[in-house]
């Protein structure tokens, strides 16, 4: 089944320790546990593992496609975002990539319907670091320094994830969808609800909170939104305290019209924190069916939301059914399998 003589060159990488690092480091590790051979030498790789599938778009990698005729090593790439909205990319892709990583069951459905060589591996959230915590909210507070008057006998609604584009800061990246978590929190009731805002570029929502006058609390160096500056090295958060943040919201909202993951489904149901999200990616894989909401129909969330704060018992069998589905997901020797066969089975 497999060549001991395989040597992967991990290609990509952002150096802010964000999104695409953080990745780097799990796909290093889990081929490392499997004692696969990790090279910084590209023309000594027989594989090529690309961390995010759109740096082989950028001009200045070309060179890629050419050193593979010569080289003849296999390039493998994750797919991180939901491709089914460019299918140009994926076409390009196609001609020259011989394995595709699939975070979601809906993403592997598509690419093996184009008859490409898929293997389906989530995104990995610790659950070490990503799990319930015990301690009150107020403690919670004191441990963030945050202040606790601000949320006392509120329902916290929680929201982690970058909404903000990186060129422009004072627009939205579509795919994140910010106005529909925003349509949402102007028809809950005022007094009743905050917004729980943290992590970098969230520049457009809490630019919109203060225009439709919407109870929020940013967690982070505020500075940089009202200087309108990018704070991507800055309020970009320890996983550990974002584990507190978790823990300190009652109900997780994912609002996005197109993810790969998003991570933020997978941290919510490790965490035992509901959460409620659109149709996008792994949601499916991992939420409760019940927990799944159409953005073209914002009443019916709102309508359980009203549900939990009148009965949150009622939605506790769907906490448990997301942890034990996200845990199973997340199992370290599973997953520990399935990036050995992508190098076995592909030597």
């Amino acid at each position: 089944m497999g060549n001991s003589k395989a040597k992967i060159f991990i290609f990509g990488k952002d150096n802010i320790c964000w999104s695409i690092d953080k990745d780097r480091e799990v796909i290093a590790y889990f081929l490392k546990k499997n004692d696969l051979k990790i090279t910084n030498n590209i023309f000594e790789a027989t594989h090529i593992f690309c961390v995010w599938y759109n740096l082989l778009f950028h001009p200045k990698y070309l060179w890629m496609q050419l050193l593979r005729k010569i080289l003849h090593f296999k390039i493998i790439v994750v797919i991180t975002n939901d491709i089914t909205f460019c299918p140009e990319k994926l076409k390009a892709l196609s001609k020259y990539v011989d394995i595709f990583i699939a975070p979601s069951k809906k993403i592997y459905g598509f690419l093996k319907e184009k008859k490409l060589r898929v293997y389906k591996i989530p995104f990995f959230v610790d659950p070490k670091i990503f799990k319930p915590l015990y301690f009150s909210q107020e403690e919670i507070c004191k441990r963030l320094n945050l202040n606790w008057e601000r949320l006392e006998n509120k329902i916290v609604i929680g929201s982690f994830q970058r909404d903000s584009l990186g060129k422009d800061l004072s627009q939205s990246k579509w795919q994140k969808n910010p106005d529909l978590l925003i349509e949402v929190l102007e028809n809950l009731p005022k007094g009743k609800f905050t917004l729980l805002l943290a992590g970098p570029r969230r520049h457009y929502i809490i630019n919109k909170c203060l225009e439709k006058n919407v109870d929020f609390l940013f967690y982070g160096n505020y500075s940089y939104i009202q200087n309108k500056k990018d704070d991507i090295l800055s309020n970009n958060l320890p996983l550990e305290k974002v584990n507190y943040l978790y823990n300190l919201t009652n109900i997780y909202i994912v609002t996005s019209k197109s993810e790969g993951g998003p991570k933020s489904i997978l941290e919510s149901a490790l965490t035992e924190t509901l959460i409620f999200s659109t149709n996008v990616g792994l949601a499916s894989d991992i939420l409760h069916p019940d927990l799944i909401f159409d953005e073209n129909n914002v009443g019916e969330l709102i309508e359980k939301i009203y549900r939990f704060v009148e009965n949150f018992q009622c939605f506790e069998r769907y906490i448990e059914y997301n942890y034990q589905k996200a845990l199973k997901e997340m199992n370290e020797n599973l997953l520990k399998e399935k990036y050995k066969r992508v190098i076995l089975e592909n030597s």
